[in-house]
């Protein structure tokens, strides 16, 4: 008798148990035919009202900085196989804080064995006939938001390079001849000509850094670079030292969770398939933009700091004496580096960034508005008032080592011309990194190692008059 009654209850309890599951199991499957529903009559009115390819740009750029996201993976990392569409991939650094992983690629970016930004190797030995020039810097130089390496700043100034070779092969009397003509007024004339750059193949090696800052080359410069032969160094910097607090020497990566457990895997992966749903339902990406129109936070996060645009102020030197303690450290980094470059007789090229608040307000285009109104304009006067003492130090370096520095203030070059310049605060462009390979480019080919010296013409010698004898 009580046996039957435990087992009585014992069915009725797993008929509740059962019933309990299907019921959540039911309503899930519920939610998701409601959404699926709630999709295919979202692409329908999509489809109906002409929205599409408005649709197809918002995905498009998602995939765009999606692919440009920072993400850190074990410091024993080697190599990343396959296109990698959730990310940049970084990884821990004694050394220099942190440094990408070799041997990864998107759609958009090729990253090399060395962890270069580049399609192919850069040996330690370099080819007889290569002129080797290396970028350095953080996310600008790196071209966060370019659409492929062939369009970021130093593949421009690779190009740029070739063409002036070609131009003195095609054109050579508008350059200084090789040999300097005997006549003191046709040298006059050849001398006011315009050097010749070296013969070569030039080739200019992208090795910046998202989110470096002076510290982090210093250390890349030391330990790194400098072993694969240089002609020229080129850093084009300033901006992260303007935002990293005084107290830190250069930018280190956060102990990053997401290498160390599975549980912290799956998590990844349940991000990754969120952010997979978000750029290709459109439902998601009107209750995203809806969502951001109300709440006024919508704005890509920064690739430097990872920040919101609108929070950028919080970074800026709350004070003077702040404000001058990291000035002082990127001054007394740059020295650190030019004392390197110069030992090792490589010509030091130091450059000021762009950023949005040096562009004339009468020349942002609709979107480069959006991002100065979403900035502020307590950040946008700090700025304009902080950020040309970075522009002083360099320029005051390079008065005091003319030979072996050049520093070049790009912090208002897009005041030269009206077009679309750039994609945030900081990041540019394909046409603005244009701009920036020709400027860096006026600065190279100044520098007496990358020209050609004409030599002196001998002027022949008249035969000495011998005494004849006269019979």
């Amino acid at each position: 008798m009580f046996k039957s009654k435990v087992k009585k209850r014992r069915i009725f309890t797993n008929r509740r148990r059962s019933h309990r599951r299907f019921s959540w199991l039911g309503a899930i499957a519920s939610v998701a035919l409601l959404l699926l529903i709630l999709e295919l009559l979202t692409r329908i009115f999509i489809d109906i009202s002409g929205q599409r390819n408005q649709f197809a740009r918002t995905e498009a750029e998602n995939g765009l900085w999606q692919a440009y996201k920072l993400n850190f993976a074990p410091s024993t990392a080697q190599s990343s196989s396959g296109e990698n569409e959730q990310g940049l991939l970084a990884k821990n650094a004694i050394a220099t804080g942190y440094e990408l992983v070799p041997n990864q690629k998107s759609k958009y970016w090729q990253i090399n064995e060395q962890g270069f930004r580049e399609e192919t190797a850069v040996p330690l030995t370099k080819p007889q006939d290569e002129i080797r020039i290396f970028l350095l810097g953080g996310s600008t130089g790196f071209g966060y938001g370019n659409a492929s390496n062939s369009a970021t700043i130093s593949k421009q100034l690779e190009k740029r390079l070739q063409q002036r070779l070609q131009q003195q092969l095609t054109s050579p009397k508008l350059y200084k001849p090789d040999l300097l003509p005997s006549d003191k007024t046709e040298q006059q004339k050849a001398i006011a000509k315009p050097s010749k750059i070296k013969s070569g193949n030039y080739r200019v090696i992208n090795a910046a850094v998202p989110g470096y800052a002076s510290g982090n080359e210093l250390a890349q410069v030391a330990l790194g670079i400098l072993k694969y032969q240089p002609d020229l160094i080129i850093i084009l910097n300033g901006y992260p030292d303007l935002m990293l607090p005084s107290e830190q020497q250069a930018v280190f990566a956060a102990p990053d969770a997401k290498s160390k457990d599975n549980d912290s895997k799956i998590l990844a992966y349940l991000e990754q398939f969120a952010d997979l749903v978000q750029n290709n339902s459109y439902l998601a990406q009107i209750a995203q933009n809806h969502w951001s129109s109300s709440s006024k936070t919508d704005s890509k996060a920064d690739f430097l700091l990872e920040e919101q645009t609108s929070n950028l102020v919080k970074h800026l030197p709350e004070n003077e004496t702040e404000l001058l303690k990291r000035v002082t450290r990127y001054t007394e980094h740059q020295k650190q580096i030019l004392k390197l470059s110069a030992a090792a007789r490589v010509p030091l090229v130091i450059a000021i960034q762009p950023e949005i608040t040096g562009r004339n307000p009468s020349q942002l285009t609709n979107e480069e508005g959006e991002i100065a109104t979403e900035l502020g304009r307590t950040y946008i006067k700090q700025v304009r008032d902080d950020y040309p003492l970075f522009t002083k130090a360099a320029f005051q370096l390079a008065q005091a080592y003319p030979k072996n520095l050049k520093a070049v203030d790009l912090y208002r070059l897009t005041d030269k011309y009206p077009s679309p310049s750039f994609i945030d605060a900081i990041h540019l462009n394909e046409t603005a990194n244009q701009k920036v390979a020709e400027q860096l480019y006026y600065a190279i080919t100044t520098f007496p190692k990358m020209q050609v010296v004409p030599k002196q013409a001998v002027k022949p010698q008249s035969k000495p008059k011998t005494n004849q004898i006269q019979n």
